[in-house]
């Protein structure tokens, strides 16, 4: 082999080494890097998942907000509520309080 070719064929193979390494670097930045496709997707997951918690906390807000005005203005709401939570009753009225055995 002359000198010519093989200098020729070193070039050859370090122009394909370079650019394999930098085709590889780029593939790595693409899909792997900090701004890559698979940071891209498990951001995209998780601002889906922080909708669907917003959603219900919306819902939320409004039912509270329901529940609120309720017991602004609703006094059968209020003596509902009283009955239930803290075992109130009218005068003259018997509680029965029913106690269920845990297990």
């Amino acid at each position: 082999m002359s000198r010519k070719s093989r200098k020729s064929s070193k070039k050859r193979l370090l122009n394909w080494i370079i650019l394999s390494a930098f085709i590889v670097l780029l593939l790595y930045l693409y899909i792997g890097g900090k701004y890559g496709l698979y940071r891209h997707w498990q951001l995209k997951q998780q601002r889906q998942a922080l909708m669907e918690e917003l959603q219900a906390l919306k819902q939320e807000r409004d039912s509270l907000r329901i529940v609120i005005q309720k017991l602004k203005t609703d006094s059968s709401y209020i003596a509902k509520i009283a009955r239930e939570k803290y075992n109130m009753g009218k005068p003259d009225e018997e509680i029965i309080r029913i106690i269920t055995k845990k297990e």
